[in-house]
């Protein structure tokens, strides 16, 4: 495996214009994200990432009015000249990013940020200012943020569009290959073979029910892709992933997530279930299929992480055992 370079190292490597526009912390990431098949690199991305924004300023007349900011995977610039204070968003393309500004225009601003205006060919979407307040942690409790994305899971929801990339059915299918490949290569015994072998089959029987790619899903709606509106005063949705999915496949992500709160519990097992039985109350979802989807997603997640030998896996294997666990029948 090739050692990621030092964020140190990787910002001397970048011209002036980069470093003084990029976060370091997306900088960083970028060199350690591996692209998707057809997509380039994410240290490509960021040599043209400063003439992208100029050029997206001049097009759209506007003029950058604070610090930069950056999501898992795009620059975040705060700007003004649009009808609203407004946040000009460019993307390192990748496949989860495609579809973002055709779903924020579905959504309308209805649960969601709204969509001021889009750019496709420069993976670029220019949209509302929201605070930048989430249910990441206090003063909302953990059960709080819980009930409040199913709710915005329920307002959300909608029947897949034809124009979705992203299907549950094929990463399902995927998964299943994934599992298949690790089971017989170098790295196989990392994950135990018993939790795989479930996951297979539990994947397998979720790819062929007829409704699987039925509805619009957001697929990472957690604690930290929720921002407050302060008018009227609510929460909503940021950070689209839109896969057409089961609308129980949007539980997952809010069990990953406030790490601490489980890691805090008395019993971690009764803590992630009471975590997405509020969740699902809130959105109209049935718990049982939930922790089915909420399974095989953590197994989806474990197996990228061995894969790739992400930085502290241990620890992060640790955490998947202990959810899948957490979803598997007493």
């Amino acid at each position: 495996m090739c050692r990621v370079p030092e964020p140190a190292g990787q910002q001397e490597s970048l011209p002036r214009a980069v470093t003084e526009l990029v976060p370091a912390g997306l900088i960083h990431r970028m060199h350690q994200h591996v692209p998707a098949p057809g997509y380039g690199p994410g240290p490509d991305w960021l040599l043209r990432v400063p003439n992208l924004v100029r050029e997206l300023l001049d097009t759209w007349g506007l003029t950058v009015s604070g610090a930069a900011r950056h999501g898992y995977a795009a620059l975040v610039l705060p700007v003004d000249g649009a009808d609203r204070p407004a946040v000009l968003k460019v993307a390192w393309p990748h496949p989860e990013a495609r579809d973002e500004h055709r779903t924020l225009r579905t959504w309308a601003g209805r649960g969601a940020v709204q969509l001021l205006a889009a750019d496709p060919a420069r993976w670029a979407v220019l949209i509302e200012r929201l605070e930048t307040r989430d249910l990441n942690g206090p003063p909302v409790g953990v059960l709080e943020s819980c009930e409040e994305i199913g709710r915005l899971a329920a307002v959300l929801d909608r029947p897949a569009p034809p124009w979705l990339t992203m299907r549950a059915s094929d990463h399902l299918e995927r998964l299943v290959a994934d599992i298949d490949a690790l089971r017989s290569g170098e790295q196989a015994g990392t994950l135990p073979r018993r939790l795989l072998d479930r996951s297979r089959g539990l994947a397998l029987e979720l790819a062929a029910e007829p409704d699987i790619d039925a509805h619009l899903v957001h697929a990472d709606l957690h604690q930290e892709n929720v921002l407050w509106r302060p008018e009227p005063g609510e929460w909503v949705a940021i950070d689209p992933q839109a896969m057409a999915a089961d609308p129980a496949w949007v539980v997952a992500p809010a069990l990953w997530n406030r790490w601490a709160d489980t890691v805090a519990a008395h019993d971690p097992r009764r803590h992630l279930n009471l975590r997405l039985e509020v969740l699902c109350e809130a959105a109209g979802v049935d718990p049982d299929r939930a922790r089915a989807f909420a399974e095989v997603r953590i197994v989806r997640n474990a197996v990228w992480d061995v894969q790739e030998e992400v930085a502290g896996l241990a620890d992060k294997l640790t955490r998947h055992i202990t959810i899948i666990k957490a979803m598997q029948p007493a």
